[in-house]
Order: structure tokens, then sequence, then C-alpha cells
């Protein structure tokens, strides 16, 4: 389900977050527990920083567990942060893309390759193998 963050905040005596989110027509307030930050992430930490670094995550639970709440208050607890990263480690790795180099690494691998033909190269200065 489609959210928008409308503020985020940690209560520094709790260590708990706050974050308010617009679930399409309607306002819900998203407690993330002190145990759910200190899960999130390692080094386990329960930081303003560690609720912003990782807010899209507990918004995506939040809006998984949309469904079973009817109040205006879901509350993130360690077990749905736990339960959130088995499934993401659990999913289907996704199709690899080939990584595109920086354009520097054909710049100083070109002075390691002098014993190649000019032909062996394309027309953008990447090695091509013969056939």
């Amino acid at each position: 389900m489609p959210y928008e963050i409308v503020t985020s905040s940690l209560d520094a005596k709790d260590k708990s977050g706050n974050i308010d989110v617009r679930f399409g027509p309607d306002m819900k307030t998203v407690i993330v527990s002190r145990r759910a930050l200190l899960s999130v992430a390692s080094p386990p930490r329960a930081t303003e920083f560690r609720l912003l670094q990782y807010v899209d995550t507990f918004c995506q639970i939040a809006a998984r567990r949309l469904a079973l709440t009817s109040g205006n208050t879901i509350l993130i607890t360690a077990n749905d942060v736990r339960g959130w990263l088995c499934a993401w480690q659990s999913s289907p790795a996704p199709v690899p893309m080939p990584a595109k180099r920086h354009w520097l690494h054909d710049q100083t691998c070109k002075s390691d390759l002098s014993g190649f033909a000019a032909s062996d190269e394309d027309n953008a200065g990447r090695l091509v193998t013969p056939a």
C-alpha cells in the first residue's frame, strides 16, 4: 500500500520512534519500540539517525500490519523487525545486473593491457574478446 511520511521523531526519554504516516486518506501513527530500533541493524543503536535511516522499513512493516489493526496507532516491535528481516533475507535474489565500471577503471587498465592490438577495442575503448 502506498504511504506518505509526514513526520518522524525520537522520544529521547523512551528511545522509541514516532512516525506519522498517511496511508491513502487515513493518517496513522507508527510507534517504533526501542527494541525494534535496536533490532533493525547492527550494531544495535536506538538513535534518531537509526530511526531516520530505516523509516521506510518501519513504514513497510506498518503497511503490512495495517489490515490487522483497527486503531490509528500501529506498534512496531522487535518481533516485527525480525519477521521482516527473515522475509527479506529469504526472498529470491534479484536478477544480476552487469556492474558498470567507472570510466577511470578503463583508462588505468589500458596501460596494463599493452600487449593487445588496437583492433581488440571497440569504439568506446572497451576490450573486445576475439571470437
